[in-house]
């Protein structure tokens, strides 16, 4: 006997509505760059990871740019 395909299925798991973590809106995107090592250095002594001190100092110097046409 040969079994349909639906019945082959295991019945654990799978994709279920609302199961697993949501997709959020605008995720964060992922980019590399090239840094000189003092400022490298420089970042690692914040108490921040190097994302959260990377991204405030993109996001002071980009308020501080809109702050100027304003």
């Amino acid at each position: 006997m040969e079994k349909s395909k639906q019945n082959s299925r295991s019945k654990h798991g799978g994709n279920r509505q609302g199961a697993g973590r949501p997709k959020i809106a605008q995720p964060k995107q992922s980019i590399s760059l090239r840094l000189h090592p003092e400022v490298i250095a420089w970042i690692d002594s914040q108490p921040e990871n190097r994302a959260q001190v990377i991204e405030k100092l993109v996001r002071s110097r980009k308020d501080e740019q809109l702050d100027m046409f304003n």
